[in-house]
């Protein structure tokens, strides 16, 4: 009986955990967009400065997830999802009643943080007691849930930002806060991650395929170079839609628009189809799609062929996104440390590959009359590189598993004595 309440708990809790990460994306891509409009229109912030506004979000979310994910399964997961919003609210007040850029850094260091309380929990609590089918759809809606909210909030911040400077920063606050409340009677897990949990998740860990841990290591390393390349084009491709192709601001978000709805497209497939499950070849091939989206921003002259690299980079990283968070909390002894190795991982990349790749264009404007598309030349050879990295990965991988196989068989037994050596004797 006890069982039976707690399975329909966790059922009852699932579409709230849904709308919670609907909601949390649509409030972070609407502070993520009106903070650097509030900075640049309002506060004079130079491109350094913009910079280090997104970087200190990301360094204080990268180092935080893995740190806060342990502490979780100590503490049980409620208390700070729950604080993870008020603190989220608490972060843009403080925008909105900023004066001077580096008040933005304090907002960028805590919304970081706030994040790091949230993604990686709420990815372990739907994580929790799932079979291999539960936990691909539960995955799935959750990625839908996010996906669809992030299309949502850069339109918004758009539009608030038309209405007033503040309003962006207002509208998450409120956000936040009611996701305090929302969280706080979905009936999330209040208890530590017990003993009996992990090593039940242990004895599931050795019904997995042995390539299982290659799978994580591949995916964990794709994640990080698919935020970064996903970066790329929301950061910088704004500099070619306006100085050199004349976009409008509705081009331009109806570009990031046709990244998110393929990749949200993407997370449904996903969920009702295992075929991508332990598959080398299928994910090696849609990574394929990196370079060949780049290559496309180089080359294109019609918004057609934006549209095209757009949805190419939307499906790439939708399969590698939904790869990594699944293989790294199925099985996994502490699921919301492992999640949260996964967000960390996306957060790395999206904080240096556009670093990496953003001075190519001073580099190459003595050589290239178009070196403003030198950062997605940098990007080909940059995806290509990846994909190497993991190839060597695999191989490696499959080379120790093949010698862990090629053991010494035992001998055979010796054969019974035929009853005719019997009556001899």
């Amino acid at each position: 009986m006890e069982e039976g309440r707690t399975g329909e708990a966790l059922t009852r809790r699932h579409p709230g955990l849904y709308l919670a990460s609907g909601l949390m994306n649509f409030a972070t891509a609407t502070g993520f967009v009106a903070l650097a409009f509030y900075a640049k229109a309002y506060l004079q912030a130079d491109l350094r400065q913009l910079s280090i506004i997104t970087f200190l979000g990301n360094a204080v979310y990268v180092a935080s997830c893995p740190i806060l994910g342990r502490l979780s399964d100590r503490w049980g997961r409620r208390p700070f999802i729950v604080t993870s919003t008020v603190i989220f609210a608490a972060a843009y007040v403080g925008a909105f009643f900023s004066t001077q850029v580096w008040h933005l850094y304090l907002v960028s260091c805590v919304s970081g943080f706030g994040q790091a309380l949230f993604w990686p929990l709420v990815e372990a609590e739907l994580a929790a007691e799932a079979d291999t089918h539960t936990l691909r759809q539960r995955l799935g809606r959750f990625n839908i849930s996010w996906s669809a909210g992030d299309c949502l909030g850069a339109l918004v911040a758009g539009v608030t930002l038309s209405l007033g400077r503040g309003l962006p920063f207002l509208l998450c606050a409120a956000t936040g806060l009611g996701l305090s409340l929302l969280t706080s009677f979905l009936g999330l897990s209040t208890r530590a991650d017990g003993s009996r949990a992990r090593q039940q998740r242990a004895a599931e860990n050795h019904e997995l395929p042995a390539s299982h841990g290659t799978f994580w290591t591949l995916a964990l390393t794709a994640n990080l170079f698919a935020a970064g390349f996903v970066s790329i084009v929301r950061r910088l491709f704004p500099d070619l839609a306006v100085e050199a192709l004349h976009y409008s601001g509705l081009q331009w978000g109806f570009l990031v628009m046709v990244l998110g709805l393929t990749r949200t497209a993407v997370f449904a497939v996903m969920e009702r189809h295992h075929g991508w499950l332990y598959r080398p070849k299928r994910f090696f091939l849609v990574q394929a799609l990196f370079p060949v989206s780049f290559l496309l921003i180089v080359l294109a002259q019609g918004y057609w062929v934006f549209l095209l690299a757009f949805a190419c980079l939307g499906t790439a990283s939708g399969v590698v996104y939904f790869s990594s968070i699944y293989y790294s909390v199925h099985g996994a002894a502490s699921q919301a440390h492992r999640a949260g190795l996964h967000e960390s991982a996306g957060g790395l990349g999206e904080g240096l590959i556009p670093l990496a790749v953003g001075r190519s264009r001073q580099w190459a404007t003595p050589y290239w009359a178009d070196a403003i598309r030198a950062p997605y030349l940098a990007g080909i050879l940059l995806s290509l590189a990846a994909i190497a990295i993991q190839l060597v990965i695999l191989l490696r991988s499959r080379t120790a598993l093949e010698g862990a196989e090629e053991l010494p068989e035992p001998p055979d037994p010796p054969a019974p004595p035929h009853p005719h050596d019997l009556e001899e004797r």
